[in-house]
């Protein structure tokens, strides 16, 4: 465990002709700011700095610091000497690394100066599916200014620019650090706690990697790695073909006609190497065999996926009365229980994986009734439970068998289906919705009786655990997307009517998953109105000219690559806030073509290079053979953000106006969440 008491916040900034560093403290307003450039020296003064952290092993904390700024310092920290064009040299080197390469420019914990905490590795952010910037935590922390990089980065800067713009920037960046650091200071604190358990640095890792981790330290190292070769080499099981016949469990049965059809239907695939592609983790893609899946029973589409099975009204409104009850049922721990009471494991684990991965929920009830339920013990095997399915189909991981993921997922789905079969035969019961590991279902007080009688059975029969909560009112427009009352008046919203607490605002999203802080917080105060006419009746416009707080009314939106934002004809910052106002101008979103300019677009079931190549033979002469039948042709895309409205930037909340606002758009985008 290292003292995180004085830990430095940092951000580096490289041009061509000046590198700097600025530095606050993590817990006080202590700063300081480094320049080595053609105008300023400062290199003596920051490899002092440097060597004092490295003599009391003080963290340095930052976001992308470990692939990018650090090893730009570690250039200098290895060679005191380095001029500015070197260090400048050293970060495009980086910057042009093609992000499947980026591990290559990482300098590895055991070769640091001093300990590194990257915000972005510990929340996930480099995972593709999760990417997130500063820039966009700034927008949804309710930073006032969001501001972009004042100078070209890719031009000398002058010395009054250094002090007037760089100077500042760096700074900037190196407080709204501070301010994530200090909205997710738990997860540091958790890492922090866990680095005497694994007797390594844990500080830059991400919960899945806590997990896998966790769950291999309890396995061993002997058996999840083979070192016969002189290398440590991860042991697995590739799959070529998986009959999906041997993965579903005996005792999985229907009577309804529905369900036996989806069984007979699954018990006839097979699954082969091309259907498996790992895009994210604990994510599988198969090649056509759950597309269109459904079976209708009670009322309800079921649809199923290698994700988990789906079902829901639509655009519905439940209300529970004292004759009516709506009653919501979970699975605890759906697919690390499928496992452990099945005695699930990956095929070169074996028996020992079966037996210690049944002890992980033990040892986690032991630690939260020594040190409480959130404790750092605790979490750590509650996320080796979690982190088994997900890194069992990743091909980096020595708990690597497909069969095994599937095994789970596909038999947490018939289970599910087992349940709701029973439950449809009780009498007034009508099934609301069901989701992965619950069913939510309409009954009439007599039954209920009854159908917790369904539900006691299903539980002796599988071994799972249920657990269930009562509902006074739901708002449903479907299965994603949705309000839940319970009786106590705790208040659950998913998906579209999910916003951040209004009173403890960040602290509602570091606690919230999902969404959390990677996700597009745009519009709240349109979501909440809609929220309070369905729950409290309350008028949709009086809410709206009542709110109070401008950044409830804010969107964002952000462009990648070659894209152009475009204000007013005026170009914008990448990561662009805004509000929908009745003056100001539209905002376009330019892309750049698919094609060549100008050139007439390839047709359907043409490759590129085919069109290309006949394209260049003919002199671009539209061709019938290769090129669309109505001859348009590449050019430039746009696209309107809030169409047909003008809105109003606003990166500064100074440049939001209340009396700008068009309350009529925001009532419109209110309408279509009220059910």
């Amino acid at each position: 465990m290292i003292n995180l008491s004085e830990t430095k916040v940092y951000d580096i900034e490289t041009l061509p002709n000046c590198i700097t560093l600025a530095m606050e403290d993590l817990y006080s307003d202590t700063k300081a700011v480094w320049e080595i450039s053609q105008f300023r020296d400062d290199r003596a003064s920051l490899l002092q700095f440097f060597q004092y952290l490295a003599q009391m092993q003080i963290p340095m904390l930052g976001f992308n610091n470990n692939g990018f700024d650090y090893p730009v310092i570690h250039e200098f920290w290895k060679n005191p000497n380095i001029t500015y064009q070197q260090l400048y040299a050293k970060s495009q080197q980086i910057i042009d690394t093609p992000w499947s390469q980026r591990h290559s420019n990482t300098i590895w914990a055991d070769s640091r100066f001093t300990p590194q905490i990257d915000l972005m590795t510990i929340n996930h952010f480099d995972n593709v599916a999760k990417m997130t910037g500063l820039k966009a935590l700034e927008i949804n922390m309710r930073s006032p200014n969001v501001v972009e990089m004042p100078v070209p980065v890719c031009q000398p800067i002058s010395p009054e620019n250094i002090d007037k713009y760089l100077i500042p920037y760096n700074f900037n960046d190196v407080s709204e650090t501070k301010k994530f650091a200090l909205h997710t200071i738990g997860t540091i604190e958790f890492r922090n706690g866990l680095i005497d358990q694994f007797g390594v640095d844990v500080l830059n890792w991400n919960d899945t990697k806590i997990g896998e981790n966790m769950l291999i330290k309890e396995l061993g190292d002997e058996l999840c790695f083979d070192r016969t070769s002189g290398r440590k080499v991860k042991r697995q099981t590739p799959r070529y073909k998986i009959p999906i016949k041997d993965v579903i469990f005996p005792y999985v049965q229907f009577e309804n006609g529905e369900f036996n059809r989806v069984l007979h239907y699954l018990k006839n695939q097979v699954l082969k190497t091309e259907d498996f592609k790992e895009e994210e983790v604990g994510k599988i893609v198969t090649k056509g065999v759950f597309k269109g899946l459904t079976a209708n029973v009670g009322g309800l589409d079921f649809h199923f996926g290698v994700g988990g099975i789906h079902a829901s009204m639509d655009g519905k409104r439940v209300l529970a009365t004292e004759e009516w009850l709506i009653v919501d049922i979970d699975v605890k721990s759906l697919y690390p229980s499928i496992a452990i009471v099945n005695k699930l494991a990956p095929e070169h684990l074996g028996t020992p994986f079966v037996q210690a991965y049944a002890t992980l929920p033990v040892k986690r009830a032991e630690w939260q009734e020594k040190k409480g339920k959130k404790c750092a013990e605790a979490n750590s095997f509650k996320l080796a439970s979690n982190g088994a399915y997900g890194k069992s189909n990743s091909v980096y991981s020595p708990l690597y068998d497909p069969k095994f993921t599937m095994t789970i997922t596909l038999n947490g789905q018939l289970l599910l289906c087992m349940l709701a079969e029973k439950l449809v035969k009780v009498p007034t019961i009508q099934l609301i919705q069901a989701n992965t590991d619950g069913i939510t279902y309409y009954i009439h007080r007599d039954y209920k009786n009854e159908a917790e009688k369904v539900c006691r059975e299903w539980e002796n029969a599988t071994l799972l655990v249920l657990e269930d909560v009562d509902y006074s009112a739901m708002f449903i427009r479907d299965v994603n997307n949705y309000i839940a009352v319970g009786t106590d008046g705790e208040i659950k919203l998913k998906g579209a009517y999910w916003t951040p607490d209004p009173v403890n605002y960040h602290s509602s999203i570091a606690n919230a998953q999902p969404p959390a802080w990677h996700k597009n917080l745009s519009n709240p105060v349109s979501i909440r109105a809609a929220v309070a006419h369905m729950l409290h009746g309350v008028d949709l416009m009086l809410f709206l000219k009542t709110s109070l707080n401008p950044y409830d009314f804010l969107c964002a939106t952000k462009i990648k690559g070659q894209d152009k934002l475009l204000w007013g004809g005026l170009e914008q910052q990448r990561n662009t806030r805004y509000y929908v106002s009745k003056q100001g101008g539209t905002l376009i979103k330019k892309m750049p073509p698919q094609g060549p300019l100008g050139m007439f677009k390839r047709g359907k079931g043409v490759n590129e290079a085919q069109h290309l190549a006949v394209m260049e033979a003919n002199g671009g002469v539209w061709d019938e053979t290769v090129c669309t039948k109505n001859r348009s042709r590449y050019d430039i895309r746009e696209n309107s953000i809030a169409a047909g409205h003008n809105v109003t930037v606003c990166n500064n909340i100074e440049d939001f106006d209340f009396d700008n606002v068009n309350y009529d758009w925001y009532l419109q985008e209110a309408l279509k969440l009220v059910i």
